[in-house]
């Protein structure tokens, strides 16, 4: 089964996780199989070798919703052609790293928080797109350690749940159409792969947070929404019965009362 935008997952069925897992599998098969051969290639060779395996991934699994809302593994392709070898970076640079990565991890999860509590955002979709693309050439632009490949699988797992949790938990919440929602996904999630493994933790506990709080809003208007019903159904047959016999009494006393007009 695989996923389609505007349809609602069931996620208590483990066939709602296949294409999920398919499309995480194949990045991890990916990053696997260039970490070996970055070594043994030139740099030029490497780079067209990551493009022409995404590029004909993409053509592959065109069809399928679940990997296309991840953007295929064009991410992966982007996080692995713009791999830092630097050294540890300055004091001064770190600072500035930091401050970046505490604006971006606010940036990211205020908007989730408007879709978790229901307030929209005053701005379009492209001055998001456009801030995304500022946050990643900033953190592309001040040095940084280097990942391990390692890292890199960590990240890419936390990249794609991160872009699924976005699309199927708040495509109910967002005030954009539901192709301009896929289309964030994958920009709003990369900093999962430039920010601090520090911030990348918080914002995994962050998003499971608001996840929780949407899952318990849904409950509440559920239960509200039951309410007369469920109410009308806990009665039980006693106080159906005494309801009846009540009825019947009534209409004893009304028709003792007209008979008694009558005969006056």
């Amino acid at each position: 089964m695989d996923a389609k935008q505007g349809r609602a997952c069931d996620f208590r069925l483990v066939s709602t996780y296949v294409p999920f897992v398919t499309t995480i599998v194949r990045a991890q098969l990916f990053i696997g199989l260039m970490a070996v051969a970055e070594p043994e290639l030139p740099a030029q060779m490497y780079a067209a070798v990551v493009l022409f395996l995404v590029y004909f991934d993409a053509l592959l699994h065109a069809g399928a919703c679940s990997s296309s809302i991840g953007g295929h593994l064009v991410p992966m392709c982007f996080v692995l052609l713009t791999r830092r070898t630097a050294s540890q970076p300055a004091l001064q640079v770190q600072d500035a790293e930091l401050a970046l990565h505490v604006a971006w991890l606010a940036a990211v999860h205020a908007l989730l928080a408007s879709y978790t509590f229901r307030r929209k955002v005053p701005v379009a979709v492209v001055p998001i797109l456009a801030a995304n693309a500022a946050f990643v050439l900033c953190s592309l632009w001040l040095p940084a350690a280097p990942r391990s490949a390692v890292e890199l699988h960590v990240r890419g797992v936390c990249f794609y749940v991160f872009v699924f949790t976005h699309f199927h938990v708040f495509q109910t919440r967002s005030q954009w159409d539901v192709a301009s929602h896929a289309c964030l996904g994958p920009h709003v999630a990369m900093h999962v792969f430039f920010v601090d493994a520090w911030f990348v933790a918080i914002s995994m506990g962050c998003t499971v947070f608001m996840c929780v709080r949407v899952y318990l809003q849904g409950q509440d208007h559920h239960d509200t929404e039951e309410t007369p019903a469920a109410s009308f159904d806990r009665r039980t047959p006693l106080d159906a019965f005494v309801d009846v016999e009540d009825m019947a009494e009534l209409m004893q006393q009304l028709q003792a009362a007209k008979a008694g007009a009558l005969e006056g």
